[in-house]
């Protein structure tokens, strides 16, 4: 009886292994034909990873604080890694003379001049990689080959199979519910200009979690592999190359994080937290769409509703990185709707902080209409914008086509919606179009 459980034993762990193993084959297949590339077999090959804060939302992910920069040499399929961890600030203070930054950063921050660590801010990312790159060159930072966005929220995921780790140098053992309180304390707390505790805090951590990487076993690395290919599915990862045929990859498999609108009707709502803090960690959101047929047109209303549950008006941290919601919002609608009407209504915060002023502005990019204004929701309250448009109803033959686009590196945003009567709802974990 004994020969027979042991037996069960290792045939469900060689079944698992197998699974694994052709689970981690079938992921990272489609990188196959670009492995020279990626391992630096015939050169080294360069990543610039931005660590990027989620609960501080940007354009393509969270707020980029510090980022990784890491070099691959594979001579012989042998990787050799070179990693290093770097303050966002001290290529974002080396630019000499003035940039002219996006008005709402402008308005935000009063810097004067567009910087390396605000320049996250097309939600295109491609448009952005272009801005980063620059901005680390002209800062003494190499422009890598591979320009990786990496989330708090991502990071977490694979902490969950990774499990706790020790970093030595701060006698801490680090799990995925802690590594963003143990970081942000160490960057925070008797912080100076100059300092590089936050730097020094990273390469810890990375040191032991590379360590750690070693002694994890294949079914892990599976694991780990399928969050990857999950999070680059679900554009909560992007990439961005130098290199064409990679780049062109990346465009079609989705994974590059660009902007595309769909047929007949599209909606994306852009969120950029500017109120330099990390209220996202407390922000809850839901859209619902009412969509109707009215005198041979598609009338389409919006009702977006950002709940702030934040019990703090403002950040102290290390201990509270919540408050207040200051958000720059914008909507991207089709290019040809008319008559479209904004009406936001947010909450007045009780401590009042530097609130921008409200100004409503309508542009023409990537072939839709921006909508685009500042919008506070105070901590514990509620605040809501509405807006309508009118659209065309095209041929009798073509269906209506709804596009919801999910914001890059944004988890998920729920969507309802009404169409002649009929209820429908959409976490919009992914970017999905609708035909009714």
């Amino acid at each position: 009886m004994r020969q027979i459980h042991i037996k069960l034993i290792v045939t469900t762990l060689i079944i698992l292994l197998s699974v694994s193993l052709v689970s981690a084959y079938i992921y990272t297949k489609p990188f196959f034909p670009y492995l020279k590339y990626l391992l630096g077999v015939e050169k080294p090959t360069t990543y610039t990873i931005l660590l990027q804060n989620d609960t501080e939302i940007r354009a393509n992910g969270g707020f980029a604080g510090s980022f990784a920069k890491l070099t691959i040499t594979s001579p012989r399929y042998r990787p050799n890694l070179d990693l290093s961890f770097q303050d966002i600030y001290v290529p974002n203070g080396q630019l000499d003379g003035y940039v002219d930054p996006p008005a709402p950063i402008q308005e935000a921050f009063k810097h004067g001049t567009w910087e390396l660590a605000n320049a996250d801010w097309e939600p295109d990312f491609p448009t952005t990689a272009m801005a980063i790159r620059w901005f680390l060159e002209k800062g003494g930072e190499t422009n890598p080959d591979i320009l990786v966005t990496l989330n708090l929220t991502t990071i977490k995921k694979i902490l969950d199979i990774v499990g706790p780790f020790s970093v030595r140098e701060y006698q801490a053992e680090i799990t995925p519910q802690n590594v963003y309180t143990f970081l942000q304390s160490q960057a925070e707390t008797d912080f100076f200009p100059g300092s590089t505790q936050k730097k020094d805090a990273l390469t810890a951590v990375g040191k032991a979690l590379k360590k750690k990487f070693l002694t994890l076993d294949p079914i892990q690395h599976a694991r780990i592999a399928l969050i990857v290919k999950n999070e680059l599915d679900h554009s909560n990862l992007l990439l961005n190359s130098q290199d064409e045929t990679f780049q062109d990859f990346l465009i079609e498999k989705g994974w590059a994080g660009t902007l595309n609108p769909g047929p007949l009707d599209t909606y994306l709502l852009v969120e950029a937290n500017l109120g330099a803090n990390k209220a996202n960690c407390c922000i809850q959101r839901s859209t619902e769409h009412t969509i109707y047929e009215e005198s041979g047109t598609y009338r389409h209303r919006v009702h977006l509703i950002l709940n702030n549950t934040s019990t703090g008006h403002n950040p102290n941290p290390p201990f509270d990185f919540s408050g207040h919601y200051i958000s720059y919002l914008r909507f991207y609608l089709p290019s040809d709707a008319w008559n479209i009407e904004v009406l936001p209504n947010q909450s007045s915060p009780s401590a009042t902080p530097h609130i921008p002023q409200q100004v409503i502005t309508t542009t023409n990019k990537y072939g839709l209409t921006e909508i685009g204004f500042f919008h506070t929701t105070a901590a514990g309250t509620l605040s809501t914008v509405d807006l309508s448009y009118f659209l065309a109803t095209g041929s009798a033959q073509i269906p209506y086509h709804l596009t919801l686009l999910k914001q890059n590196g944004l988890t998920s945003s729920p969507q309802s919606i009404i169409f002649k009567g009929k209820s429908y709802s959409y976490p919009l974990t992914s970017s999905t179009t609708v035909q009714f």
